[in-house]
């Protein structure tokens, strides 16, 4: 599953907000419950997330994640949890007026969460789409 949105923040202050793992909470608090890092070195960054689905059930999921962080790109693996082996990359990309975000989703579920798939789909979509929408509210807001 591959999307994209055009912002109007810059790709440096975009980017600095969303390797700030640690206050993805504050963007997103009804869904992402909390992140923490678990360890950082060079280029990656390993992270603990708990995020809330209030679908037909509410159900609170708790998962590791490993970022690795090149030049305007986060390439996310998630490590353990119901979505292990998924694959996450982000990249950003200057325009004349702001920047474009393009995300790659690879979603890979275990056979128990696999009957979610849609659901699950929509809410890491709609995850990433918000905390982006937020960023860019929030530079834009501070300028």
């Amino acid at each position: 599953m591959e999307f994209s949105m055009n912002m109007e923040a810059n790709v440096e202050e975009i980017f600095k907000k969303l390797i700030d793992f640690e206050s993805m909470p504050k963007l997103l608090p009804r869904q992402l419950k909390n992140v923490e890092i678990i360890s950082e070195k060079e280029n990656q960054i390993l992270t603990r997330e708990t995020l809330v689905f209030k679908t037909i059930v509410k159900n609170e999921i708790t998962q590791e994640s490993s970022h690795e962080i090149g030049i305007n790109e986060i390439k996310t693996t998630i490590t353990t949890g119901p979505a292990k082996n998924s694959i996450i990359t982000m990249k950003l990309t200057k325009k004349d007026l702001g920047s474009n975000v393009t995300i790659n989703i690879d979603l890979k579920l275990s056979l128990k969460a696999r009957i979610l798939l849609p659901v699950v789909k929509k809410a890491y979509s709609s995850l990433l789409t918000g905390v982006l929408y937020k960023i860019d509210t929030l530079i834009m807001e501070n300028r």
